[in-house]
């Protein structure tokens, strides 16, 4: 598992930046929050999960069954700004959003690709009174559509940053759900914190950016493709790169320990499933040119 430490190259002022100046002035700080979006704008996300080497154990009253796991979740999405203000608007493009899942019981192996339920469909939302409404672009949703866009309104376009300027060493925290995004997006109910420390500056793909370790300690519930529920825990740690350009999570990795558990019932008869191993969890975010068609693999 690689963690990715990022090239701090500390509290600098580039000399390009201060070229003719006799003196560098003193910095108040930075603002990563960035001003609000504009119209026009576009941006790719990609959102990437890996259990690796998870251990499953499934309890049916006096028998216990071990076996292996391993998780590979991708969600890639494109936001459109269609209109700014109050009364902000925004397409978001799922281009991909799937979870490969295989499953190893002894000489016998198990593998289902999951769609999530806005996998390939386009959605619009409408801000008002810092409130987000979503609704599918064409058609009428159904059940799991309808959940998924009612979730969707909770957490978008988080405050994950204060609105004022920070200095290195600053530390924040923020819920857990405003942290969804890094825990999964088919959570249906969040608790914990975060804390995020500003720790630099570095360059980071050729960009200037905020070096940001993160911490999040939480726990959530969310269903499985049967509806059972299952409650969730997770304890990860990591860095955000973030684009005092661009206002943006140009990368971020962070990996840690995750807890699946819960009761299914299965031909009528309960049954106790307990996941756990060790996560990975990147993200990556970059503007997209006007146009510009996505290809996704």
């Amino acid at each position: 598992m690689v963690r990715w430490i990022g090239r701090s190259v500390g509290c600098l002022l580039g000399a390009a930046l201060m070229a003719g100046c006799a003196s560098v002035p003193r910095v108040s700080g930075w603002d990563l929050r960035g001003p609000a979006m504009e119209a026009g704008r576009i941006v790719r996300s990609e959102l990437q999960f890996k259990l690796a080497e998870g251990n499953i154990l499934i309890t049916v009253g006096d028998q216990v069954v071990q076996g292996a796991v391993a998780m590979d979740g991708r969600q890639v999405t494109e936001d459109e700004v269609l209109a700014a203000g109050d009364l902000a608007r925004v397409r978001v493009r799922y281009l991909r959003d799937s979870l490969d899942v295989r499953r190893v019981f002894g000489e016998t192996e198990e593998v289902d690709r999951e769609r999530g339920p806005l996998d390939g469909c386009t959605v619009l939302g409408r801000r008002r009174d810092d409130a987000w409404a979503f609704r599918l672009e064409d058609g009428a949703p159904d059940a799991d559509q309808a959940a998924a866009l009612n979730e969707l309104g909770t957490d978008y376009a988080p405050a994950l940053y204060p609105a004022r300027r920070l200095r290195v060493g600053d530390s924040w925290e923020v819920g857990a759900a405003q942290m969804k995004r890094w825990m999964g997006h088919d959570l249906i109910r969040s608790e914990g914190k975060a804390r995020l420390t500003l720790r630099g500056l570095g360059v980071f793909g050729g960009e200037r950016c905020a070096v940001i370790d993160v911490k999040i300690d939480a726990a959530g519930e969310l269903a499985d493709p049967d509806g059972n529920m299952l409650e969730l825990q997770l304890g990860l740690e990591g860095t955000i790169h973030r684009s005092l350009k661009s206002h943006l999570d140009v990368a971020g990795e962070m990996s840690g320990l995750m807890v699946l558990e819960g009761e299914l019932e299965h031909d009528g008869v309960p049954v106790r499933v307990k996941v756990t191993g060790p996560m990975t969890v990147k993200g990556a975010t970059r503007p997209q040119p006007a146009g510009v068609a996505v290809r996704i693999e």
